[in-house]
């Protein structure tokens, strides 16, 4: 079959092709390039009979001496299957990739190893899951590796790699592949979370909402500013996240929880009336209420996140969960993490979502970001990793050399 490369591929040509073809993932919309603005980009992809039959949105990063680094997101966008496609593909973009100073082709495919139930892991329990991920992954990495890819290895560190190889994700379908309702959805939790939310909260006084107003990120910001001064990270600025909703007008979406203090206290009131024995927990929990009220007003902002919702209209439809915060000065005891994660699955739930990403975990299931993602029974899932494509052998090594070094010069300071 004849085939033809093309570069600087017309935005929405590329994006039709990419939102139609099944199960792709945001990163590889224009919108995402326009989102990554430190980095250079372009659009490309090969068409047989005039008809663009696979693509990939390019991240370029500059080097040093003029050279470039080009990464390809959860990408290519085609049919791994198809031999003699990718083979023309890759042969045309080593090809592309050497008239613009490029010395490796870095591409991280959504594609799974393995797929199983945290319970199965840890508890050692036999819980039966569906696997869509999982298809055909040992002939996809046969084929990436026939046509020169290297696979970067099977690091289970979270930052080991560009995206995390391990992550979490809750899948709002049951083993049949049939929709849960959102109480069915609630009773896949264990008890010790599911009993926090629902009535739990709609009790005591706390409300969730979403938004897709870019003038609400200051929200979102705001409570990220607590998580980053509780956990000594950095996140995303405001500038970021206003390029994101921009950008992304119909699949970015703001969660935030609040809490109506009045409302709490006087459940707390009637609650001590009806229990003489939680007097003293009541009162403990009036008190702090009315500092927080005093503080943060009446209805403080608790927690907040932000989600992407899919791009592709076809295969699998994926939320991911991007970032959240928590002011853990609102009422702990409350757990209204637990209420905002439900009311984002219910969200999704409802926009036809089969799964929503979590984001990533480290690999041995032992860091904080597990410990709380595994209390809503996640799906573990275990992907393909890293491949490099090498362009230029002595750049290429010389960069792994720098890099190296720089990475032992920031490990002394």
């Amino acid at each position: 079959m004849r085939y033809q490369f093309k570069a600087g591929i017309n935005e929405k040509e590329f994006d039709d092709f990419v939102k139609g073809f099944p199960s792709t993932s945001f990163m590889q919309t224009s919108s995402w390039a326009k989102v990554k603005s430190a980095w250079e980009h372009d659009f490309v992809g090969m068409y047989s009979k005039g008809k663009l039959v696979c693509s990939a949105m390019i991240l370029k990063r500059n080097l040093f001496l003029g050279k470039k680094l080009f990464y390809i997101p959860r990408g290519l966008v085609i049919d791994y299957k198809n031999e003699e496609l990718l083979g023309k593909f890759i042969e045309e973009l080593k090809i592309y990739a050497k008239k613009n100073n490029a010395i490796d082709i870095k591409i991280d495919p959504f594609v799974c190893f393995n797929e199983e139930n945290i319970q199965t892991i840890k508890k050692k329990k036999d819980i039966q899951i569906n696997k869509p991920f999982t298809k055909d992954t040992k002939e996809i990495l046969v084929n990436l590796e026939k046509i020169g890819f290297k696979h970067g290895g099977y690091e289970k560190e979270v930052n080991a790699y560009i995206q995390p190889r391990y992550t979490m994700a809750i899948s709002l379908k049951d083993k049949d592949g049939n929709f849960f309702d959102k109480e069915a959805l609630r009773r896949t939790f264990p008890k010790n979370t599911r009993n926090y939310i629902g009535t739990y909260h709609e009790e005591r006084g706390v409300e969730f909402s979403y938004s897709k107003d870019i003038n609400d990120v200051k929200k979102l910001v705001s409570v990220l500013h607590c998580t980053e001064q509780r956990q000594h990270v950095a996140l995303r600025n405001e500038t970021y996240f206003k390029k994101l909703m921009k950008e992304f007008p119909s699949n970015a979406v703001l969660f935030f929880a609040h809490v109506d203090i009045d409302k709490y206290i006087s459940f707390l009131k009637q609650d001590m009336i009806k229990n003489e024995n939680k007097k003293e927990f009541c009162e403990k929990q009036m008190k702090e209420a009315l500092m927080v009220k005093e503080k943060y007003g009446n209805r403080p902002l608790a927690g907040a996140t932000i989600v992407m919702m899919p791009t592709c209209k076809e295969g699998i439809k994926v939320a991911s969960f991007l970032y959240a915060g928590t002011n853990t000065e609102i009422l702990p005891s409350l757990k209204i993490t637990n209420g905002l994660m439900y009311y984002r699955l219910c969200y999704c739930l409802d926009n036809y979502c089969d799964y929503c990403d979590l984001g990533g975990v480290n690999g041995s299931l032992e860091d904080h970001l597990s410990t709380f993602k595994s209390k809503f029974n996640p799906e573990v899932l275990e992907l393909i990793g890293e491949f490099d494509l090498v362009v230029s052998k002595f750049w290429f090594k010389l960069f792994n050399i720098g890099m190296k070094l720089l990475k032992f010069i920031r490990s002394k300071r």
